[in-house]
């Protein structure tokens, strides 16, 4: 058997740390390629947010409204992938979420059908995409510290806590704020949904504190809801009358949307048959470019039929 040479002392020496040497830049490598991978990832989950927002323009812009319903969910499951791909961490994502899902819940599932069957099914569903448009939208509004910190106290610190948002603000605290009513609106079985409303108006109100034009008075839309409810839950018919007029001032009475949320609360709830045949009308008389977001007057003009179908179990 051959003796193993004896190596001289340096030589291990060097050999040792040659091989240290290595493991540092297999190690450096390594970490530069995972950090490579995720700002990669980071660049791209980015990037194609951007995208969405030509996205969203374009389904305002859609004349098919069979054909806008039936693109939209996958462009929402790309949007939830985006989201998760970004930890939740981009707020731009997480406010288009809010946006995105309570706008297709009110425009496609609440008065998609005057089928009792298939309406409760769509109530479900609503409900569903409401609570998520609502979640996305608290993750984005609670990177704001004093909102976040609020949360855990009482309605008064909440309501102050909203004196933190802007004019940059408006967007999310209205989408979020939206999507959180409605789902309280299709909840009301449930005394611990309702007993949230108080925060979700003084929501919209601060929304309308800052900018109440926004999209052609839309804030004013929740207000009309809130008000034609019965008077035990705040409801008030002469202040949902002013909403509606607000509105109408705003749009240049071009938001059909508006006549439908007044048929279906404020004319159901004073029983008033020939009110509500009036606002329909005058949805079914719109023109369907009187705004460039033509998708809004379709799915009015869509809602105003279902209801009108149903008219006889409101009346």
């Amino acid at each position: 058997m051959k003796k193993q040479a004896n190596l001289p002392k340096r030589y291990l020496t060097g050999w040792k740390n040659m091989n240290k040497f290595k493991a540092a830049v297999i190690t450096a490598s390594l970490f530069l390629f995972l950090l490579s991978g995720c700002s990669l990832k980071r660049t791209i989950v980015n990037s194609t947010g951007l995208i969405m927002d030509d996205v969203e323009g374009a389904f305002y812009e859609e004349n098919d409204i069979l054909f806008a319903q039936a693109a939209i969910p996958g462009n929402l499951k790309l949007l939830d992938g985006l989201i998760r791909g970004s930890n939740r961490e981009n707020e731009s994502l997480l406010i288009k979420g809010s946006k995105l899902y309570g706008m297709y819940a009110m425009a496609f599932l609440e008065d998609a059908t005057a089928d009792k069957k298939d309406d409760r099914e769509n109530m479900a569903r609503a409900k569903n995409f409401y609570k998520r448009a609502r979640d996305y939208g608290m993750a984005a509004l609670m990177k704001n510290n004093d909102f976040k910190k609020a949360q855990e106290g009482s309605y008064d610190e909440f309501k102050s806590s909203l004196q933190a948002f802007g004019k940059n603000d408006v967007e999310p605290l209205f989408w979020t704020a939206f999507s959180w009513g409605s789902f309280v609106n299709l909840s009301k079985n449930s005394p611990m949904d309702i007993a949230d409303l108080p925060k979700v108006k003084a929501m919209i109100e601060r929304v309308i504190e800052i900018d109440d034009t926004y999209f052609y008075g839309l804030p004013h839309l929740f207000m009309i809801v809130y008000y034609s409810m019965p008077k035990m839950f705040g409801g008030d018919t002469d202040l949902a009358k002013k909403e509606y007029d607000r509105v109408k001032e705003i749009s240049g009475a071009k938001l059909a949307l508006v006549e439908v949320y007044m048929a279906k609360h404020y004319a159901v709830q004073l029983q008033d048959r020939a009110l509500f045949d009036t606002f329909i009308e005058a949805v079914n008389n719109t023109d369907d470019d009187v705004i460039p977001e033509i998708m809004f007057t379709k799915v009015a003009k869509k809602k105003a039929a279902v209801m009108a179908e149903k008219a006889d179990q409101l009346f």
